[in-house]
């Protein structure tokens, strides 16, 4: 790995230095040895007035367009495009896969887009036509209409002539069978169609047990079914069970990377859309949300904290281990709910799954309380050489942790129950209770120690 970062570094370097003297043919010949996927890192990596120099370079049009598939930014893609002919754009565009083309022209300025639309081809206009009509977060967003069928009243004979012509423009994974209507029938694998007799019907040799989905069934839900059958491809059909395109296991890879970064984002209340935000407000519309949730319970916090001001004034020691209270806490209740939130989002756990996520938490709360409150109870004997303080700490953080290690499994399972996103919701929630429950129970301890065993802190 450290070996592939250093020769990216140094390809990176040397096309550098011959876009800065302009040598388009060395910047090509450096290009034109490396894969679609390299060419794209390379690119991703200089500066913006330098990448459209290096995809100008490219004389081969494939080449091109493939290296611009394989780029993670499409507003990249879009920069690039920007800065070559409409006409020159156009070429690229077609000839790459009509999804990834439909989020690109999304990304274009829009008279410039209107320019390019300009000089596609109908055929090409029609698949981005048939692509843009469905929620872009839907399998119908993501397909690619562009697929290879046969009709399951052909002969093996003439099924294989089709193949053998279509295979020089496209890439077939799965040969699917219609019938004329258009209808999804099957699939047949190529193992079946070299092994049987050429006049035998396609029908006969078609397997009918064939997992496909609809054009709105969302797309984390597609990314699930390929990942559960293991499938390089899926059929995509419409509300007549007619064949409209496929999804190709590099969407889905691109589905579960954004999808996962969508998760991580919500687990801190903010949004991947402010690192292309530009307007502080927006950026603030982002975050508000989760610190006003703080605010409140911070705000309780206090409350707690004054109520139990005498309790403070009486045993000032206990203020030292306010912040391991909370902190232990705080962590446990965030790990619980991170691992439940992701085991929800992966949907790793039915409904019978629940109660085993449930006792799994229990054991882990029990044990993860009983370490830590032998290491507080230690700590505090060590610091403050008080054997009643020390327990107070041991036996706070033992139920404080235990409690916030239930908060943080429960309140996400409740809230998918509830139909909220638990990714949204349970964080902001979780570490504001978190606190208050820690606070409660060390100062209500404490006092009670302090009140009926008449003992200084």
């Amino acid at each position: 790995m450290a070996k592939e970062h250093i020769e990216t570094k140094m390809i990176l370097q040397t096309v550098r230095k011959f876009i800065r003297k302009e040598a388009s043919e060395n910047v090509a010949k450096i290009l034109k040895k490396l894969h679609p996927a390299d060419i794209a890192k390379i690119v991703q990596n200089l500066a913006p007035d330098e990448r459209a120099f290096a995809i100008k370079a490219i004389d081969d049009l494939e080449l091109k367009a493939e290296a611009i598939e394989y780029l993670d930014d499409y507003t990249i893609a879009a920069e690039i495009l920007e800065q070559l002919t409409p006409q020159n754009a156009a070429r690229i565009i077609q000839s790459i896969s009509v999804d990834k083309a439909v989020d690109i022209l999304e990304e274009l300025n829009e008279e410039f887009a209107d320019e390019v639309y300009k000089h596609l081809e109908d055929k090409f206009k029609e698949e981005i036509h048939s692509l843009s009509r469905y929620p872009e977060d839907t399998a119908g967003g993501i397909m690619n209409p562009d697929f290879f069928a046969i009709d399951k009243d052909l002969t093996v004979k003439d099924a294989l002539e089709k193949i053998r012509k279509a295979s020089k423009e496209k890439k077939i994974i799965y040969v699917y069978v219609i019938d004329r209507f258009g209808h999804l029938i099957g699939v047949v694998t190529l193992r079946s169609l070299i092994t049987a007799d050429e006049n035998e019907k396609i029908e006969n040799i078609t397997n009918t047990n064939i997992i496909s989905v609809r054009t709105d069934m969302d797309q984390e839900e597609v990314a699930k079914l390929v990942e559960k059958y293991d499938l390089l491809c899926v059929p995509v059909v419409d509300n007549k069970n007619r064949l409209v395109g496929i999804i190709t296991v590099d969407d889905i890879i691109d589905v579960i990377r954004e999808e996962t970064t969508e998760d991580i984002y919500k687990l801190i209340g903010t949004s991947e859309e402010e690192f292309e935000e530009t307007s502080i407000l927006n950026i603030i519309k982002y975050r508000a949300p989760w610190l006003i949730m703080s605010l409140i319970g911070e705000s309780i916090s206090g409350s707690v904290l004054k109520f139990f001001d005498g309790t403070l004034k009486t045993a000032i020691s206990l203020s030292f281990f306010m912040p391991l209270i909370m902190a232990l806490g705080g962590n446990t209740g965030q790990q619980s709910q991170t691992i439940v939130v992701r085991a929800l989002a992966l949907g790793k756990f039915d409904e019978s799954g629940i109660w085993i996520i449930i006792k799994r938490q229990i054991k882990t709360a029990i044990s993860i309380g009983l370490l830590f409150a032998i290491l507080g109870f230690a700590m505090a004997l060590v610091f403050q050489k008080n054997f009643y303080l020390s327990l107070v700490v041991g036996s706070s953080l033992f139920i404080s942790m235990f409690l916030s290690t239930m908060i943080g499994a429960l309140l996400p399972l409740g809230l998918k129950k509830l139909n909220v996103d638990p990714a949204v919701a349970a964080s902001p929630f979780i570490s504001a209770m978190n606190d208050i429950v820690g606070l409660l129970i060390y100062l209500s301890i404490a006092t009670a120690t302090i009140k009926y065993f008449g003992v200084s802190l």
